[in-house]
C-alpha cells in the first residue's frame, strides 16, 4: 500500500513543540482543534471525515451486531453470581465518557478496557486481550453505547500533565520505515483524500470508537496499532503505558464532543 507524501512543515512543528513546552493540556487541545478545524473548513464538503463511505454499512457480516454480542457478555453471570454490569454505577450507563482516566495512586492512565479486566480479575474470571474484537471489542461496543450522546469528559489534572505530554510527544514522533507520525495524516493532512476516503482529523476520532468493520468492533488502540504497522513501525503493546498515554492525549482532544461509538468504517 502506498501512502501520500506527507511532510510536516518546520514552522508548524516548532509551533506545536513550543506550545507544549510552555502550555497546559487545554492550550494544546485548543491550538490543535483550531488548526484542524481551519483545514477541514477549507476541504470539499464530500471530503469531511464523518466516518465511512455509505457502502460500509452494506458490507456488515450477518448475525448479531457487536453491540448485541457485547450486551450478552456484559450481563452474563460469573461463577459468583455477579456480572460485569455489577462493577459499574448504573450498570455502566454514562460511564464511558470519563475514560481513560488518570489514577493518582497507580500514577498511570487507566483505560476502559483495563477497568473491564479489573472487574474480571476481582471476580476471578479470565482476563481479555485488550484489542480482541470478538471479546473486548464487543464489550466496549456495548458499554460505550450506554454513553452514546454524552460528551467526552476526560480530565487532565496537574499530576497527569506528564502523561498527556508523553502522549502528545508520541503522536508527533515519526516512526518506522515510512518515517511518518500519527500527526502526519491526522493533523497536517487532515481533510485530504487518500484511497477514496478523507483523512480524519485527530479531534473527534476518540469519540467514535469502537469502529465497526465487517461486524467486528475495533478498539481505538487496535486502530492505532494497525496504523503503526502500516507505517512500518513495531506497534506498542496494547495496554502499555505508551499506548495508554497516546489514547489519553487523543481522547482529551475530543473533550466536549458527543460520543458516537460503533461507526461503520
Amino acid at each position: 500500500m502506498r501512502f501520500p507524501r506527507l511532510g510536516w512543515p518546520l514552522a508548524a512543528a516548532c509551533t506545536v513543540a513550543s506550545l507544549a513546552a510552555h502550555a497546559g493540556a487545554d492550550d494544546v487541545r485548543r491550538a490543535l482543534a483550531a488548526r484542524i478545524e481551519s483545514q477541514l473548513a477549507a476541504a470539499p464538503v464530500e471530503a469531511l471525515p464523518e466516518g465511512a463511505p455509505p457502502a460500509a454499512a452494506a458490507n456488515a457480516a450477518p448475525g448479531p451486531s457487536p453491540v448485541e454480542q457485547g450486551k450478552a457478555s456484559w450481563t452474563r453471570k460469573f461463577k459468583d453470581g455477579k456480572s460485569l454490569a455489577s462493577c459499574y454505577p448504573n450498570g455502566g450507563r454514562r460511564v464511558a465518557a470519563s475514560y481513560p482516566l488518570y489514577d493518582s495512586r497507580l500514577k498511570r492512565v487507566v483505560t476502559l478496557e483495563m477497568s473491564i479486566n479489573q472487574c474480571l480479575k476481582v471476580h476471578r474470571e479470565p482476563l481479555l486481550e485488550a484489542t480482541d474484537p470478538q471479546t473486548m471489542g464487543v464489550l466496549t461496543a456495548y458499554l460505550r453505547s450506554l454513553s452514546e450522546g454524552r460528551k467526552v469528559a476526560v480530565r487532565v489534572p496537574a499530576a497527569a500533565e506528564a502523561r498527556f505530554e508523553q502522549g502528545r510527544r508520541l503522536y508527533f514522533t515519526r516512526f518506522g520505515q515510512r518515517n511518518y507520525a500519527c500527526a502526519s495524516c491526522h493533523v497536517q493532512a487532515a481533510g485530504r483524500i487518500y484511497a477514496e476516503q478523507a483523512l480524519s482529523g485527530a479531534v473527534g476520532q476518540a469519540a467514535r470508537w469502537p469502529f465497526i468493520r465487517g461486524n467486528q468492533a475495533i478498539t481505538l488502540q487496535a486502530q492505532i496499532r494497525d496504523c503503526l504497522d502500516r507505517m512500518g513501525a513495531a506497534p506498542f503493546g496494547a495496554g502499555s503505558d505508551e499506548m495508554n498515554d497516546l489514547e489519553y492525549f487523543l481522547t482529551y482532544l475530543s473533550l466536549g464532543q458527543p460520543l458516537k461509538p460503533n461507526t461503520p468504517r
